[in-house]
Formats: structure tokens, sequence, C-alpha cells
């Protein structure tokens, strides 16, 4: 027969303080051994017992009883053998039963806001970019080749020159002007020699100096068309041609900013409602700096995203718009628009307090008679907090700490568990 394992100590759980009955049992092959130890409000522990155990139990739980039993018996009742410890340890063990902490009111209390009236500016947030009002596109009248253009960023006068067209073709188009207009001058002065000598009439004449009008205003034309100048002050914003390129009539060759860029931002939602001209705000280009900005425009109609285009202007420090504050910012940057709207009062709930529920946002209200579910419309935020457009009042009390656990307190009570 094998030998009995060394009796071992289980380890005290500190403040225990009720009856408890411990019981380890070891099933072997020949023998059922159990240990069954009493903590000492059953009963003082014995030092020597305690000794013979392994050492003194831990301070406040100590375990005695007596000497620990060791029975030993054939491996056939084992199974009566355990049934009987376990009986007994049904009967033994009891627990503790939890007294209602004083604090419980208290804490209640504390996971719940009271919620007051605040006066709060709506803030609007969007998208913009700078870009200009309207773009200015050169194009070729007649055929030719490109020499003098213009580099794209250059700033340029009213007048000034762009570009030139030269070449076989333009070279041809300016011949036959030319020969059409000295063609026109030969003919109008042998019919003034005509005219006095009495051999043409004043018909003929008229005729003819019409024709040479003509063939001289073709001929500016034509040197007008082949020599393309900037119709207004601005900036060259691309070049689609190069010097020395072949062109047709009609080609796209430069694209000119000639007005002052605007800033253009899209808002969308509620917000596109609530932007009107007038509204201030600030504009914070990706850059970094910061651009004090006026709503200018606002568009009536909304684009095929949804969206509702304003045109905002740089404001100086006296508040009005100011055309030298356009340096600050340059065509197709990036930023994002804030405009402040009207104040109005507001409750503020932390975000944690709201729950979405079937497509509504709710809070929950702590009253006299118990929690209420009460539907809300959430407004902006400002950092952790929420304000509320619509739905809550002064005074009243939110549960803010697990609020979602508590709105759906109950819900599986709405359930039917399957068969």
């Amino acid at each position: 027969m094998q030998p009995l394992p060394r009796p071992r100590r289980l380890k005290p759980v500190e403040g225990c303080n009720s009856t408890t009955t411990i019981v380890t049992f070891t099933i072997t092959t020949d023998v059922v051994t159990y240990i069954m130890t009493r903590s000492d409000s059953v009963m003082p522990s014995s030092e020597p017992e305690d000794a013979a155990l392994g050492g003194p139990a831990a301070p406040g739980c100590r375990f005695g009883g007596g000497p620990s039993r060791l029975m030993r018996m054939p491996a056939a009742s084992g199974q009566a053998a355990l049934a009987a410890v376990l009986i007994l340890c049904a009967v033994s063990v009891h627990a503790q039963t939890a007294k209602p902490s004083a604090a419980a009111p208290a804490a209640r209390e504390a996971a719940t806001l009271t919620v007051q009236v605040r006066p709060v500016a709506e803030v609007f947030h969007a998208y913009g970019q700078v870009q200009p009002v309207a773009v200015t596109q050169v194009r070729a009248v007649e055929a030719g080749v490109v020499a003098r253009l213009v580099l794209p960023g250059e700033q340029v006068k009213a007048g000034q020159v762009l570009a030139v067209l030269g070449g076989a073709q333009a070279q041809s188009l300016l011949a036959e002007r030319r020969g059409a207009l000295r063609a026109a001058s030969i003919q109008l002065a042998a019919d003034r020699r005509k005219f006095k000598a009495q051999l043409a009439t004043r018909q003929t004449l008229a005729a003819d100096e019409a024709a040479y009008q003509a063939a001289r205003g073709r001929l500016q034309v034509a040197l007008q068309t082949l020599t393309l100048r900037a119709p207004g002050a601005g900036q060259v914003l691309a070049a689609d041609v190069a010097d020395g390129e072949q062109v047709a009539s009609g080609r796209l060759l430069l694209t000119l900013q000639t007005s002052r860029p605007w800033l253009s931002a899209i808002f969308y939602g509620r917000q596109a409602l609530a932007i009107h001209p007038g509204m201030t705000g600030r504009f914070q280009p990706t850059t970094g700096g910061t651009i004090a900005v006026r709503v200018r425009t606002v568009s009536q109609a909304l684009g095929s995203d949804g969206g509702e285009q304003a045109g905002l202007f740089p404001l100086s420090a006296d508040g009005h718009e100011a055309a030298a504050l356009a340096r600050s910012w340059r065509s197709g940057q990036w930023g994002t628009v804030t405009l402040v709207g009207t104040t109005r009062p507001m409750v503020a709930v932390p975000t944690r307090a709201l729950v979405l529920d079937r497509a509504h946002w709710w809070v929950l209200l702590r009253t006299a008679s118990g929690d209420r579910r009460q539907q809300v419309v959430p407004g902006p935020t400002r950092g952790w907090m929420t304000y509320i457009s619509s739905g809550l009042k002064s005074g009243e009390r939110v549960v803010v700490e697990n609020a979602y656990l508590e709105f759906h307190r109950g819900i599986s009570q709405r359930y039917t568990p399957p068969d």
C-alpha cells in the first residue's frame, strides 16, 4: 500500500470571520484521504496541532479545531466515503450574508449630474480652399509657332505681352492681309484721280474707301491676334504650351487669374441652413496661422453632394474687407473654416451620458419615481461635453455613470428565449 501524503494546510483567506469548512480530498488507487479543518470561529487553534500541520496559521483566520483527522480506508469503500464527505461539506459550509453599505445612496447620487442652462455660441466648421473668383483663358486665334511665352506664377499687368505667334502660317497670314491692303490702297488712289477727271462717281470713290478701311482693319486684327496681351492685371496660373510649339487656331495657351482670390467653403446638413452673409470667423490654413474672414456670398442652391457653397473674403483690423489682405493667402491653399453663429441658451451634459437607440439620442433622467428615458437633440460639443439643443430643462438630473447599462436594464424581459 502506498504511503499517505503529508497533510497540507490551506492558505487562509484574509479577513474571514465566518464558520467555514474547507475540504480537500485525493483519491488514489487504494485509499481515500481527506482533511477537514475548521476556522477558529468554531474552536480555538492549538499551537501543537499547528506545528504538526506545518506551522502556525495566519493571524485573524487561523485554522484549528483539534488535530487534523487522517482517515484511511480501502478503495472499495472510497465512493461511500466521498459521498459522506460531500454531505458534511454541504451541511457545514454557509455564506456570509452581505450587509448593505451606508454609502450606496451617496454613490447613486454621485452618478448623476444636475444640468444648468448656459449661453452657447453656435460654431460651424468646414473645409475651404482659396481659389480665384474667375479665371481668364488665353487661346490662339490664329495658327502659328509660340514664342516669348510668360512663365506660370508670373505677375502681369494689363496690356503686357503674354506670347507671340510666328512661323510660316503667321507670316503667310500677314502677307495676305498686307497684300489686300496694298491693292485697296492702289484702287482708292486710281479712283480719286478719275474722280478729279470726272471719270468716276462719288459712289465708286466711297466704295473704294470702305474697301481700303476694311483691308487695313483686317491687317491690324492679324497683328493683334498674333501678339497675345493680358486683358487685365493678374497672375499666370498655368501654361498649356511651350516656346517653339506649333498650335492651331483655338488652342488654349495660358490661364490667368485676373481677380483677387476668395475662400470657398462647403457646409453640409443643418449647418448649410444656418450660414448667411455677414457671419464672421477665422480661416486656419494647413501651413499655419489664422486669418479673420467674413461671409460675402452664400449659394442659394445645394450642390450635387448636398453641400452649400459660401464665399468668404479676408477682414482688416477695423472689420472691413480689404483687398490687400488677399495677399495673406495663396490660390489653391486648403484649411479649416470656423464660423461663429448666434448665441442661444443650452444645457450641457457629459458625452458619455448620451445613448443612441433606434436612430435617436436619449438620456436617462433620475426622478423621485425612478429613472425615466428622455429623447434629446444634441448640439455643439466642447471637449467631453455636449450641449443639448432641445429635450432637457435646467435642474433635471441626468445619469452619467454607466448610463448605457442603466438605459438598457431589463432588456432581457423583451425577448423570449428559444425553445
